[in-house]
């Protein structure tokens, strides 16, 4: 009976929780703020101990805010100011929720005109996802390549994503190795081919970067 009570305890005050940050989120539409200069996401971590043990739901359940908000603005003022915080209080409370990731890398650069704060979060990915999920190491190399005009960097992390066995391990390769070129790092890219070429085990990807290293043997 004990037990019963707590949990409803628990549940109504996560709700009430809930409800209160859904309150103020809507409230806060209408506050304006930039991030021009992303020095310093808001942090998550104070809240957890309100939320009683349910990081994890309230992060779902602020995801599909999230995605709620998006498509709204996406449809009306473009004026995503609150997505940054969103995303990033989503990933600190369920720190491996890659859909997250993925949505930073993809949607923050372009919607909040703002690769740092994406830069940001995925790192944070990196730390418990950047071995599982290509695409993190992925939409990080295109950010340095895209934003920042740093090929080497670029090509270390897209290498990283290559080296995660999926079915894009070869074209991830051969872009790598790209970078690597493109940065006056041929020797490194073609070494780096053939070390993705030994370690993989799947003959599709195998054939893939044999192909490549002969191009990139040819043209250099």
């Amino acid at each position: 009976m004990k037990n019963k009570l707590l949990s409803c305890v628990l549940a109504a005050a996560l709700f009430s929780g809930i409800v209160f940050v859904n309150k103020r989120l809507t409230a806060s539409r209408a506050v304006h703020s930039t991030f021009e200069n992303m020095t310093f996401l808001p942090g998550s971590e104070r809240i957890k101990p309100f939320m009683l043990g349910f990081n994890t739901t309230y992060a779902h359940y602020l995801w599909i805010r999230t995605v709620l908000y998006s498509g709204e603005k996406f449809m009306g003022d473009r004026q995503f100011d609150w997505l940054v915080q969103m995303i990033d209080m989503i990933t600190r409370l369920h720190p491996h929720f890659h859909e997250a990731y993925e949505f930073a890398g993809l949607m923050i650069p372009d919607l909040c005109d703002n690769p740092d704060a994406a830069r940001i979060i995925l790192e944070r990915g990196m730390n418990v996802l950047g071995n599982r999920r290509w695409n993190i190491p992925f939409y990080l190399g295109m950010l340095y390549y895209r934003y920042y005009d740093d090929p080497q960097r670029a090509g270390a992390y897209i290498s990283m994503a290559a080296s995660i066995p999926s079915p894009h391990s070869g074209k991830l390769a051969s872009l790598a190795a790209t970078f690597y070129n493109n940065a006056g790092m041929g020797a490194q890219g073609l070494a780096m081919l053939y070390f993705l070429y030994e370690t993989s085990e799947n003959p599709d990807v195998k054939r893939h970067i044999e192909s490549k290293i002969l191009e990139f043997s040819n043209n250099n």
